[in-house]
C-alpha cells in the first residue's frame, strides 16, 4: 500500500518522501547491535573451540550443538535485522498533508502511523555520522511521553529519518503546525475580514 492511500480525500500533500536507501541500510548494519554481536559470536566460538580441544567433536556431547544455535540468538538477531533490513526500506514512506502527518512501514506487514499537527509538542533535526556524510537528516516529532510499567518515561511520535530534505521538511511541519493552531485559536472578533485560511495575515492589537 501506497502512503497516499492512507489520506482523507480532502486532505493535500504538501511533501512525501522515503529514505535514502544507502544511508539507512548503513546505520541498520554499523548499529551498536553489531559491536554486541561480534563480542558474543567471539565467546561462544571461543567455547566451541575449547571443547573441540578437549573433548574432540562433542563425542556424544550432540546436545551442545542445539544449546549453542539457541545462545547465538542475538547474532541471528542482528542478521536478522541486516537482512530485511531491504525490504524495510522500500516499504517505508513518510508524508506530510494539510492535516497530519504520517508514516508508512512494515516487513511483511504494513504500519500506518498518523498524528494529528494538533497532537505535536515538539519538532526536532538530528543528523547522525552517515548522515552528515550524505547530507541527510531525521526529523523528529513528539506528540507527548508515556510511562512503562518499569516507571520510565518514554517519548511518543514519528521519526522521520534518513530523508534529503529533512531541513525543508522541519520549517514546513512547524509552519503548517503554526498555521493551523492560529486559525483554529485566533479569536474571530479579530480576524480581518477576508480570511484566506493558512496565508492569513494577522494583525497586532495592543
Amino acid at each position: 500500500m501506497r502512503v497516499e492511500d492512507f489520506k482523507e480525500n480532502d486532505e493535500i500533500i504538501l511533501w512525501k518522501g522515503k529514505p535514502v536507501k544507502s544511508v539507512y541500510l548503513k546505520e541498520q548494519i554499523f548499529s551498536p547491535l553489531l559491536i554486541f554481536a561480534i563480542i558474543w559470536l567471539i565467546l561462544d566460538l571461543g567455547i566451541i573451540c575449547g571443547i573441540f580441544a578437549s573433548h574432540g567433536i562433542f563425542q556424544g556431547e550432540f546436545f551442545l550443538i542445539p544449546f549453542f544455535i539457541l545462545h547465538l540468538a542475538p547474532v541471528w538477531m542482528y542478521l536478522g535485522k541486516v537482512l530485511f533490513a531491504v525490504k524495510k526500506c522500500n516499504n517505508t514512506e513518510y508524508m506530510v498533508t494539510d492535516k497530519a502527518i504520517y508514516a508508512v512501514t512494515g516487513v511483511f506487514t504494513t504500519t500506518c502511523d498518523r498524528k494529528t499537527f494538533q497532537e505535536v509538542t515538539n519538532t526536532s533535526v538530528h543528523q547522525g555520522l552517515f548522515d552528515k556524510q550524505y547530507d541527510v537528516g531525521d526529523v523528529f516529532i513528539t506528540t507527548g511521553f508515556r510511562t512503562t510499567s518499569k516507571g520510565a518515561s518514554v517519548r511518543c511520535g514519528i521519526n522521520i529519518v534518513d530523508i534529503e530534505d529533512y531541513m525543508k521538511v522541519y520549517k514546513l511541519i512547524n509552519k503548517t503546525g503554526r498555521d493551523i493552531f492560529s486559525d483554529t485559536n485566533y479569536p474571530n472578533d479579530l480576524r480581518p475580514k477576508e480570511n484566506h485560511g493558512y496565508n492569513t495575515k494577522y494583525k497586532n492589537f495592543d
